[in-house]
């Protein structure tokens, strides 16, 4: 609570050094805040569940906003010659608000948001574009239509083009592989001033299998020239294979974005990643060829996981291909999983093989098969479970997660994206926001303060020259008797009067006459105060 004090005597304006505190920004909500629906284009529900899972993954979605926009890439589009119809957004249930492309609704100011540029230069920047618009729009709530990103999804890959049923782990991989393929070809033109566009055919399909690992075999750090993609969800799998003649292991590693396990009915994904990284008989047919021995052995060999990466995106292989109908068929088994997860199927020297993660985002699939259903995405934002169902999005109790097992009607759970507990952004490269800091600045007084105003009781009543109730305490003059020593009293003691059966005192001829009190019945302060304080002494 602020106070006010008493001034003494008749000071003078003069210039004061004040703290200025800089002046509050607007109140803007975090980008966790954002829960806008995504339209659908006709079976693209697919894009809508992973882009809904990226965004509310923080350390990537801020990575990606604090890139630079990617350049066209040299030699264009492999598929530049590509004319998409116009898209038409789908609704399978009722409208929920006016769709956005770029454009603002439901009342925010135009100039607040930035749009969606209508041709992307690469998958990388229509991902960006689409990220930056949602985190920055003046909303919370709403719906965005990703008509720029489908667009060019279709343009750089002709499976996307057709409106059948996809598969979202599947556009999962392919997504984050164009994101490092477009990067690392960025870097290239950077670095060269030219590329060539035939070098996208050789470009990577798993990141497993043909990206050379970013990480410092030292201390399993990011190198600095790693991707945000290799930052992030890479990890390191490690393949242990044990000659049973005689007793040599032998290891390869191999990089992984994702770890895709099998499922058996009414288990857990602790019980799906123990089978993972369970021992297998190389026998017969499957039998190991030893570089000690010279030849074929049986061995045995197991999968271990070397390197934890900061997100953890769990595959459950729920679609599997049965010989005896040559189709492929759904497995919808119950499968619980947990909302923190510790990964124990790690090596011995494995760095941080306690490593917590909590689970943030779920894709889960409804319907009986792989080429027809539909996907929606489960977050956890700020505490709170959505339900991200294309363009309608609404809040579900923590309660109700293991609906999503995979045993009832509202669905199974697909990809499961943990991360890290103990995730480090200043590692990652992220850049903490600049905190507001105060300035010292000398300025000249203002009737503000200079006469700054007093708060009920502390006001000036009346003119200041009322002794009666003077505004501030009355400083006693040199001749005053309160400042003449005991000992040198030259006055008479003043006598205490009895009143009267009147209530007055009775005055005596040689007492002054009372002073006259005030409206309010009070005598003069200064009179009380020497009248009592002579009582005293005498």
């Amino acid at each position: 609570m602020a106070k006010s004090k008493w001034i003494f005597g008749n000071q003078q304006n003069q210039p004061a050094t004040v703290v200025v505190n800089p002046a509050p920004l607007p109140i803007e909500s975090s980008a966790d805040t954002r829960q806008f629906g995504l339209e659908n284009f006709g079976n693209t529900c697919y894009a809508n569940s992973v882009l809904q899972a990226l965004y509310f993954c923080a350390p990537f979605r801020d990575l990606l906003l604090q890139s630079p926009d990617s350049p066209p890439l040299a030699g264009g589009s492999p598929s530049e010659n590509y004319n998409p119809s116009p898209l038409v957004p789908v609704r399978r249930k009722p409208e929920r608000k006016a769709s956005t492309s770029g454009t603002i609704n439901d009342g925010a100011s135009a100039q607040a948001v930035i749009p969606i540029p209508p041709n992307p230069t690469s998958l990388f920047s229509a991902l960006r574009s689409l990220f930056l618009h949602i985190s920055t729009h003046p909303s919370d709530k709403g719906t965005v239509a990703p008509s720029a990103f489908i667009e060019q999804l279709r343009r750089v890959n002709e499976l996307f083009r057709s409106t059948m049923h996809q598969d979202a782990h599947e556009f999962f991989n392919y997504l984050l592989n164009k994101i490092v393929e477009e990067i690392e070809e960025d870097r290239k033109v950077s670095q060269h001033g030219s590329g060539s566009a035939d070098d996208l055919s050789n470009s990577i399909t798993t990141l497993g299998s043909k990206v050379p690992s970013t990480m410092n075999s030292a201390n399993s750090d990011p190198l600095p020239d790693s991707t945000l993609v290799h930052k992030l969800f890479e990890g390191t799998l490690t393949s242990e294979t044990r000659c049973l003649t005689c007793e040599t292991v032998s290891s390869r590693d191999e990089s992984f974005i994702d770890l895709s396990i099998d499922i058996e009915q009414n288990s857990s994904v602790t019980a799906c990643l123990r089978q993972f990284s369970a021992s297998e008989m190389l026998c017969q047919r499957n039998k190991f060829f030893c570089d000690a021995c010279c030849d074929l052995q049986e061995a045995e060999k197991r999968m271990k996981i070397k390197k934890l990466p900061n997100v953890l995106a769990l595959h459950l292989k729920r679609f599997k291909y049965q010989e005896d109908s040559n189709k492929y068929i759904k497995l919808s088994y119950r499968v619980a999983f947990p909302l923190q997860l510790r990964l124990f199927n790690t090596v011995d020297d494995a760095e941080d093989a306690d490593r917590l993660y909590n689970l943030f985002a779920i894709v889960v699939h409804l319907g009986n098969g792989p080429h027809h259903g539909h996907y929606i995405s489960i977050i956890k934002t700020l505490g709170t479970w959505f339900v991200f169902d294309d363009d309608n999005v609404y809040p579900i109790p923590e309660k109700d997660i293991p609906k999503y097992y995979g045993d009832s009607n509202a669905g199974s759970a697909y990809v499961l994206y943990y991360e890290a507990a103990d995730i480090d952004s200043t590692s990652l490269g992220l850049r903490a926001p600049p905190l507001p800091t105060q300035t010292t600045a000398s300025i000249p007084p203002s009737p503000s303060l200079t006469n700054p105003t007093l708060p009920p009781g502390l006001a000036d009543e009346g003119d200041s020259s009322d002794l009666s109730d003077p505004p501030f305490p009355v400083t006693p003059a040199q001749n005053s008797p309160l400042l003449v020593p005991i000992g040198n009293l030259s006055r008479p003691a003043l006598e205490l009067k009895v009143a009267g059966s009147n209530g007055v005192p009775p005055q005596s001829p040689a007492s002054p006459a009372p002073v006259s009190s005030p409206a309010n019945g009070r005598g003069s302060k200064a009179q009380i105060l020497s009248e009592q304080l002579s009582t005293l002494l005498h």
